[in-house]
């Protein structure tokens, strides 16, 4: 069978379904494929509220609100940040996932699932997909390949896939907190995060590492730090870092994940995800896919580097992961973090203030 489109959007993700809506209400013909539509990505599945408002989403899906951040350092200091001005919305990512394709579907995407095998073609491409049973073909004058870490279009195209810091999480059942923490140690981090989130119902535990082979003895050390003697399900999965050099190569453009377009240092990735899937439909809609990464670079790339900087400062061994904690003591630096990471305030003055007085006060 073969299908033709205006545009196809692979992966249904966040990234995939945000552009395939804005697409459709656009007037342009999208299919969204999808290779499994009841996969639930692991995730902590946290969101700013400012997003809900930004991307008109029901508050309906929010399931808990995150009133404070807890930061515990190498040595166990703890640090609690006040959110209740502006707390953090928890979802379920399947059924977060399952609106925003529900929308998409609304506004005239056509939804089919299916795997991506193999791309041909250069003005006009011819895609061909497998149902599991038999292969099509889906002909598209754009793409936008956001289909995550693994992108097999990444490979299909030559394109090197994404670094990647692994990361091991259990779901672990229980009265469900209203906080965050956010764990450091080379014993069980090293130059990353260990964190305990509250879930829908009960806990995620997790950790990450930038070497596979050591990410379950870390997790274990984790476990044993906090005193969780209980098992839930466990689950690995790869998390990109970024790097910013990949937007489009001709008329396909990538977004979300299989972009890196992950936050360094906090590797929130929803918000983010969703933003490039809206980016990169406009500059379909607009006829000028190079206006994808302007834009993207112009809204975000400074946010990007200062944390990929930050991370590689207060991460790389324990005295400098207790210094970023100890720095968040001050009122001043945990006001400027919320403005600027929670409220997602975009604006150039924000993100000078704060560098300034982070320079102030590492001096």
């Amino acid at each position: 069978m073969r299908f033709s489109t205006n545009i196809l959007v692979i992966g249904a993700g966040p990234a995939g379904a945000t552009a395939a809506r804005v697409l459709s209400e656009n007037g342009l013909d999208v299919i969204l494929l999808e290779k499994n539509l009841s996969f639930i990505k692991p995730c902590g599945g946290g969101l700013s509220m400012s997003a809900f408002d930004e991307f008109g989403i029901s508050r309906n899906l929010v399931q808990k609100e995150v009133l404070s951040i807890r930061l515990v350092s190498p040595t166990g200091e703890r640090v609690e940040i006040d959110l209740r001005s502006s707390p953090l919305a928890v979802v379920n990512r399947g059924e977060f996932d399952r609106e925003l394709r529900r929308r998409a579907e609304a506004s005239g995407a056509r939804i089919v699932e299916g795997e991506f095998v193999d791309i041909s073609g250069r003005a006009q491409y011819a895609v061909e997909m497998s149902d599991g049973k038999e292969r099509h073909e889906i002909s598209a004058e754009h793409i936008i390949a956001c289909d995550g870490i693994n992108s097999r279009m990444r490979t299909a195209i030559g394109i090197k896939p994404a670094r990647a810091l692994f990361t091991i999480s259990e779901k672990i059942a229980g009265p469900s907190p209203d906080h965050c923490e956010f764990w450091f140690g080379a014993s069980h981090a090293p130059r990353s995060y260990s964190w305990i989130f509250p879930a829908a119902a009960g806990i995620s535990v997790g950790t990450g590492s930038y070497d596979q082979k050591t990410i379950k003895p870390f997790f274990d050390c984790f476990k044993e730090r906090t005193g969780i003697r209980t098992e839930g399900e466990r689950r690995v999965y790869r998390i990109p870092v970024w790097s910013g050099d990949l937007y489009n190569k001709n008329k396909i453009l990538f977004a979300g994940d299989s972009a890196g377009q992950v936050l360094p240092l906090t590797y929130e990735g929803i918000y983010y995800a969703m933003k490039a899937g809206d980016l990169a439909a406009r500059a379909i809609i607009e006829n000028r896919v190079g206006n994808y990464r302007k834009m993207w670079r112009s809204g975000f790339q400074k946010r990007f580097m200062l944390m990929n900087a930050l991370r590689d400062y207060f991460l790389k061994d324990d005295a400098s992961a207790g210094r970023l904690v100890a720095l968040h003591r001050r009122p001043e630096i945990q006001a400027a973090s919320l403005k600027l990471w929670i409220m997602k305030d975009n604006s150039k003055t924000s993100l000078a203030s704060y560098i300034r007085l982070l320079g102030k006060l590492l001096r």
